[in-house]
């Protein structure tokens, strides 16, 4: 079985429980990164456990709007992520 370097590590992520805190450390980035600013900026936190990404943030319209977008976010942080990491968003205030 001939292996390259990118799929053992994809794999010591997947099987290790430190997979959740490379996935959050991974979320914030692409958060701060590839969302605008004024979203980016309102986000106080990010939650990532078992698959279950949890948005928190404060301003109600934002969040509504957040909510209603959970599965384009979803989709873009999985293609970020290069595979189906996130099987959940939730935004919370």
């Amino acid at each position: 079985m001939d292996l390259h370097i990118k799929d053992v590590i994809k794999k010591y992520i997947k099987d290790e429980p430190i997979g959740d805190i490379y996935h959050a450390q991974k979320i914030r980035s692409y958060i701060s990164k590839e969302m605008s600013p004024s979203i980016s900026s309102r986000i106080s936190s990010v939650d990532f456990k078992d698959g279950r990404l949890t948005l928190y943030v404060d301003s109600a319209p934002l969040r509504h709007d957040l909510f209603n977008n959970r599965d384009t976010i979803r989709k873009k942080i999985n293609d970020f992520l290069d595979g189906e990491v996130v099987r959940l968003v939730t935004v919370s205030s």
